[in-house]
């Protein structure tokens, strides 16, 4: 009897224990997930977002550094990965980065792209593939990777696309080399009163943000393609699945108890 009892809850724990790490697993998420979708061509990467980015994950209301708020798109298509953004600045003349890999911003080593730099006048599309090189830092990338584009509007709406090489192999220029399945890091920070901006209050410095902080996200470089009718985003799980998985729980539980029932009848 005792040991039946001890079997019992054993079996029950080690069911609920099962249940949670499965449930945990289901419900884990990262802040962007880069689904696999269509090329886009490099004439496509102008500062306007279109359909090139329908297949693409959609996030909306995401904080950026040093202030307000950007959605922003990505995807990759298995070479190539794909970041758009778009958000509102407070001048006409902002620049905005993406930092690829890093544990923090501005992290010495990091990939990244610069957007609307003043400081960098060579840039095409006011794009230029740069590195960091420590805080408060960064490179122009001697081998210039990656397409980009960057537009302001007249209500100082700031549209950005970025297509970079998942591996362009150019270890000097410390490019990424990102594969599917990876989760990795990025950093989106935009600046509108000095060091290559002018004309706003947004200070991605030591005067007023603090060089070198900012928020640091995940994004997995995912090998399967956004599911048919997902809402744009991170996808949650569906409700069904959830009670699905719970009644499978409890199933699994009422089926161990009526077990030791009946084999105590016996």
């Amino acid at each position: 009897m005792k040991k039946q009892a001890f079997l019992f809850v054993f079996f029950t724990v080690t069911l609920l224990i099962a249940s949670y790490a499965v449930i945990q697993s289901a419900f884990a998420q990262t802040d962007f997930n880069a689904y696999k979708g269509a090329e886009i061509d490099d004439n496509q990467i102008d500062g306007a977002i279109g359909t090139e980015w329908d297949d693409a994950a959609k996030y909306t209301g995401v904080a950026i550094d040093p202030k307000g708020t950007a959605t922003i798109w990505i995807k990759n298509d298995g070479a190539n990965l794909y970041i758009a953004y778009q958000f509102t600045a407070d001048s006409n003349n902002p620049w905005t980065a993406v930092q690829l890999g890093g544990n923090s911003c501005m992290e010495g080593g990091a990939d990244a792209g610069l957007f609307g730099n003043d400081d960098y006048p060579n840039g095409t599309n006011g794009y230029v593939d740069i590195y960091m090189s420590g805080t408060g830092a960064a490179r122009a990338d001697a081998s210039q990777h990656g397409k980009g584009a960057i537009t302001v509007d007249s209500s100082y709406t700031v549209t950005v696309e970025l297509k970079k090489t998942l591996n362009s192999s150019d270890t000097a220029g410390n490019d990424i080399n990102w594969k599917l399945g990876e989760n990795h890091t990025l950093v989106i920070i935009w600046d509108s009163n000095g060091f290559g901006s002018s004309g706003g209050t947004a200070s991605h410095s030591s005067r007023g943000t603090a060089l070198g902080t900012a928020t640091v996200r995940s994004v997995l470089i995912n090998s399967n393609q956004k599911p048919a009718g997902a809402a744009d985003g991170q996808p949650e799980i569906p409700a069904l699945t959830y009670v699905v998985t719970l009644v499978a729980v409890i199933s699994l539980v009422v089926i161990a108890v009526l077990a030791i029932f009946l084999k105590r009848k016996r």
